[in-house]
């Protein structure tokens, strides 16, 4: 599995990085691609997790799962799109996308301009955190830690945001879209699993 881990992230960074060299990307538009990759992989996870919960549950206990399913619905599509909600309103400020005009901009507008403009990141990042959707292991909705992962992105993202936010400033982004995607993207923590794992003795 580990092996199969550093394939994809390591072809979802190959991939990425020849596209940010044709199409010539800025900071601006990594910014953008990770937002929208944050969203819509992260939201593909929360809503497969519900559904292989309620799927995974028998007889009577599946009718609870399926209530408890559409209730974290419910809230993880108000609560992870607002997280991404208030981000696409900084950054607007930051790398304007969409004319704001006098309040806050419109976060379906947003969300079609940015998938329009930076879907091939959205593509390679599914292609990266394939292995964490939770197709053949079991899950508990009841718990959180299933639930949370999606977030972990989202910190990640905003950490990013605020280095390119300083970079922006001091007039150095530009120099910034390889490291990052280098950190985003390459298996680092695959790579360190298979460098710790013990070798097998004859």
């Amino acid at each position: 599995m580990k092996k199969r881990e550093m394939f994809l992230d390591g072809l979802a960074f190959a991939v990425t990085v020849v596209l940010a060299a044709v199409l010539r990307w800025e900071a601006g538009d990594l910014i953008w691609g990770l937002w929208v990759s944050s969203l819509c992989v992260g939201y593909a996870y929360i809503v497969t997790s519900i559904v292989m919960g309620v799927l995974q549950a028998e007889g009577p206990g599946r009718i609870v799962m399926g209530a408890l399913g559409l209730f974290l619905l419910a809230f993880f599509s108000v609560h992870f799109g607002m997280f991404h909600f208030i981000h696409s309103v900084f950054l607007n400020g930051f790398f304007p996308l969409i004319e704001e005009g006098h309040g806050f901009p419109n976060i379906f507008a947003v969300l079609a301009t940015a998938w329009c403009q930076y879907w091939p990141l959205v593509i390679t990042t599914f292609i990266s955190r394939w292995s964490d959707f939770p197709f053949n292991r079991e899950v508990n909705l009841a718990g959180g830690e299933t639930m949370m992962r999606p977030y972990a992105n989202v910190v990640r993202m905003h950490l990013l945001i605020f280095v390119f936010a300083g970079l922006h400033a001091a007039k150095m982004s530009q120099y910034a879209v390889y490291p990052v995607l280098l950190a985003y993207f390459f298996p680092w923590g695959a790579m360190i699993s298979q460098t710790r794992r013990p070798h097998s003795t004859p």
